[in-house]
């Protein structure tokens, strides 16, 4: 998600272009991130340092991190911690970005300076974003909710995504609302205990984004079929959430889905709706803890 959500962010504010983006993703799939940049990031190492080791190991049949050590520039410790990192998403997409020559590690981290500024995020918060930890992203986009079990049906929704529909995904500051109105939709509720609604909705075609992969075939528009599809991957996140909330002593009961094919209005009170880029179509996922949205 890293990725997704700060190349959205340089291409808004044309630090790159769409395609650069494109690139930079395609490239992450290959790429292994060089030691001397993570430490460069990390700040253990200066550019004129790292410069020196990489030329030294033109000559050298050493390892980079071996004579960092050998130079007194690294403990064995901090390059046991820097391998770790090679893996890291932040370090994977600036290697590729530095490796296509479209910005340089300052000007990343100028440009994450900005995003961080943007979005209104602590040191904390930035640690974790550029963690790549899809559990440690999704509540720095979370406003402040009714239930503690909304934060969780997010969570489920999302990771249930990610592993079922697309790792392409991006997420945006989500809002509490008690009316949204959107082109059209699907959306489940539970009831018991309390109540609990799930939806996904979107406007033109955006929603085949999740019909098509979960059906495996395409649709082409978003017909009953597509919504069908579209209810169906609902019915096993909120089959998720529902085992979930078992486990807490709260009883729920899935009601049948709710399909919008011409408008979707949405209205209930602390709805949250939350942003999310699927494949580059924007949809958006709806849900309420506490009182069902009505429809």
């Amino acid at each position: 998600m890293f990725t997704n959500v700060f190349g959205n962010f340089l291409v808004t504010n044309n630090y790159i272009s769409k395609e650069q983006l494109l690139e930079i993703k395609n490239a992450q799939k290959e790429t292994r991130v060089k030691l001397g940049l993570i430490a460069v990031s990390e700040r253990l190492l200066t550019d004129a340092q790292a410069v020196e080791i990489n030329r030294k190991q033109a000559v050298m049949d050493k390892r980079f991190g071996d004579i960092a050590v050998e130079l007194g520039y690294l403990t064995e410790e901090q390059v046991s911690r820097l391998l770790g990192l090679q893996g890291n998403p932040y370090m994977q997409f600036s290697q590729a970005m530095t490796d296509k020559g479209f910005m340089d590690l300052t000007q990343i981290e100028e440009a994450l300076a900005s995003f961080q500024k943007e979005n209104g995020f602590t040191a904390t918060d930035m640690d974790a974003f550029k963690s790549g930890d899809i559990d440690r992203i999704i509540p720095l986009f979370l406003p402040v909710l009714p239930k503690e079990e909304a934060k969780e049906l997010i969570e489920v929704s999302i990771r249930t995504v990610n592993r079922l529909i697309s790792s392409d995904i991006a997420m945006k500051k989500a809002y509490i609302t008690d009316k949204a109105e959107f082109a059209n939709g699907a959306m489940q509720s539970m009831e018991g205990d309390y109540g609990v609604s799930t939806a996904f909705v979107g406007n033109g075609d955006s929603l085949l984004a999740i019909a098509d992969t979960y059906a495996g075939e395409s649709f082409g528009t978003v017909d009953m079929d597509a919504l069908d599809s579209v209810g169906e991957f609902i019915n096993v996140i909120n089959g998720l959430f529902a085992t979930s909330l078992s486990y807490k002593k709260v009883s729920v009961e899935l009601m049948p889905p709710v399909f919008m094919e011409d408008k979707a209005n949405l209205t209930g009170s602390g709805i949250c709706v939350v942003p999310l880029e699927i494949d580059q179509k924007e949809v958006f996922l709806v849900v309420s803890v506490g009182n069902c949205i009505q429809a």
